[in-house]
């Protein structure tokens, strides 16, 4: 049963491989688009929960090429801890992305704590800002 999963997916990555060489040989592609999405999270908390605008931003992803997601903390000092929950965070948006149809092949995790403070993490909303998930979503138009 393993090596038939394995199997699938080397199938699959290949594939995919292959219409990435296509695409770049295709003189009609168009240049690649980007958005961010930015959510929040609460103190230690693991729970995705996209605002509206997010949650609208998010359900276009199952037509993107690639899907980003990085996990952030706000603590100062990076321990196991906190890279696990920064991992999990990322972990989190990327179950919601998958179970509303993006495909799992598209999408690449990145993970830290205590790095890439978007706000001064001195005071409490600052706090709450760098305790966040970012998602680029990146599309490549047909022209």
């Amino acid at each position: 049963m393993r090596n038939s999963i394995q199997l699938m997916v080397c199938i699959a990555v290949f594939g995919m491989g292959q219409q990435v060489v296509l695409a770049q040989n295709n003189e009609h592609q168009g240049t690649p688009v980007s958005t961010t999405v930015f959510v929040t999270f609460d103190n230690g908390g693991v729970a995705f929960r996209p605002s509206a605008d997010s949650a609208a931003t998010l359900a276009g992803a199952r037509d993107a090429a690639l899907v980003s997601i990085r996990g952030r903390t706000s603590t100062d000092i990076p321990t196991a801890k906190d890279e696990a929950l920064a991992l999990a965070r990322a972990a989190a948006a990327r179950s919601y992305l998958v179970a509303r149809g993006v495909s799992p092949l598209k999408i690449t995790l990145n993970y830290a704590s205590a790095a890439d403070f978007i706000a001064e993490n001195t005071t409490a909303v600052g706090r709450h800002q760098n305790q966040r998930v970012e998602i680029d979503i990146v599309y490549v138009p047909t022209v």
